[in-house]
């Protein structure tokens, strides 16, 4: 909508521009009266010190629509939106103007005059509606064009994180097949040394004296050791590849723990510890399950249980944990385990503690493998240690094998 200019010849409006300059200061003052009560108002930016000036502009600004032709009401609309005010506080001078006319115009001169000032008010406002959508268009530009910018760096960081995963992936394959092809090919030359070790401890090659006969068995020793790191890498290289089996069979779990018992008594009686079985009554006369790989478990967690204790006791339960469910707890007194590493034991190649793994050696793929072998059997394991106090670690088994 354009301004509407009234004849300079109308008499009303000599009177109008007479009465706003000599009551300009009680209208700037109701002006800035306004202005101070909309400061807080929602979207507005004006700051106190500004007031003021605005006030005395909006009278100036009426005064000019009447006496200048050329003054445009829509440009002041314009100028009162880039100085920062609401739109109620726009609304609010229209008001503040009309309530003014009524207070001081004769009643035949305020029909044209309230006439001329919707006029005005409406060009006002129509200019301060056109300045705020043309704000409105280029915020709405600018978020376009960073949601653009963000989507193209999004896209390309997307491209980034596929190439390296992709990276990590082939050089996580390539471990997995480096293991296997190492623990392969050592293993071959390590049986033949265990094998001709044992040929010297039977004398097949002469009697060995006393020095002889220890270095021989210290062979064997180290060779076992290394036997059961390969045995560990192949094992983790076949879960991380998938390609592990499990075969499940019919078996007695009370002959299966006692079977690992009487395998390791003798270390845990060369370190000093007692070692000891518990078979609860409620135990089931069979489950099924991959009985070697059970069996595997059991032996991680007793020769865990064995390497980190230095002195006391070693104590496996074997117990119905529920209708579903059978146990195997191992609780030793040993070193324990900090509350900051629980989370992390279970980990490949994981060491808590180097000064232990130093001291007692293995690549800490022990827990690893019993993790992973329990989860691929549907079952869990949970770990309760403190430091200092020993640890009790729970595998526990499904008595029948879960349908997929």
């Amino acid at each position: 909508m354009g301004d509407i200019q009234l004849a300079p010849t109308n008499t009303w409006q000599e009177t109008l521009t007479q009465l706003i300059e000599s009551c300009c200061a009680e209208l700037e003052s109701n002006y800035f009266r306004v202005l101070r009560d909309t400061l807080f108002s929602r979207r507005t930016t004006l700051r106190p010190n500004m007031l003021r000036s605005i006030a005395s502009n909006e009278v100036d600004a009426l005064n000019k629509y009447f006496c200048e032709p050329n003054f445009s009401a829509v440009a002041h609309g314009s100028q009162l939106f880039q100085a920062g005010l609401s739109e109620q506080a726009a609304l609010r001078l229209g008001h503040i103007t009309r309530q003014f006319l009524l207070d001081h115009l004769e009643q035949g001169q305020v029909a044209p005059a309230l006439a001329a000032i919707d006029a005005y008010q409406e060009a006002v406002i129509q200019g301060y509606i056109q300045s705020q959508e043309k704000k409105i268009l280029k915020e709405q530009e600018l978020i376009r064009s960073a949601l653009q910018t963000a989507v193209s760096r999004y896209m390309v960081e997307i491209k980034e994180i596929e190439a390296m995963a992709q990276k990590a992936t082939e050089a996580n394959e390539f471990k997995t097949r480096f293991i296997a092809r190492m623990g392969h090919e050592l293993r071959t030359p390590l049986g033949a040394m265990m094998g001709l070790a044992e040929m010297l401890q039977e004398g097949i090659y002469g009697p060995l004296t006393p020095e002889q006969k220890d270095m021989t068995q210290r062979i064997v020793n180290k060779a076992v050791v290394l036997k059961n790191i390969f045995a560990e890498l192949l094992d983790q290289s076949q879960i991380e590849s998938g390609q592990l089996r499990l075969i499940e069979e019919e078996f007695p779990p009370q002959a299966l723990v006692e079977v690992v018992y009487s395998n390791y008594l003798p270390l845990a009686l060369q370190k000093g510890l007692a070692m000891r079985i518990k078979i609860n009554a409620n135990l089931p006369s069979s489950v099924i399950g991959d009985k070697v790989r059970i069996e595997q478990i059991v032996t991680n967690l007793v020769v865990n249980a064995i390497k980190y204790t230095e002195s006391g006791s070693i104590v496996v339960r074997v117990y119905k944990a529920n209708a579903t469910h059978w146990s195997v707890e191992v609780k030793d007194t040993g070193i324990g385990i900090a509350k900051e590493h629980l989370g992390t034991i279970f980990e490949p190649f994981r060491q808590t503690d180097e000064t232990a793994h130093r001291k007692h050696g293995g690549v800490g793929l022990g827990l690893a493998i019993v993790q992973q072998l329990v989860t691929a059997m549907k079952g869990t394991v949970e770990v309760k240690s403190k430091l200092g106090q020993g640890s009790v670690f729970t595998v526990n088994l499904p008595i029948q094998p879960m349908q997929e």
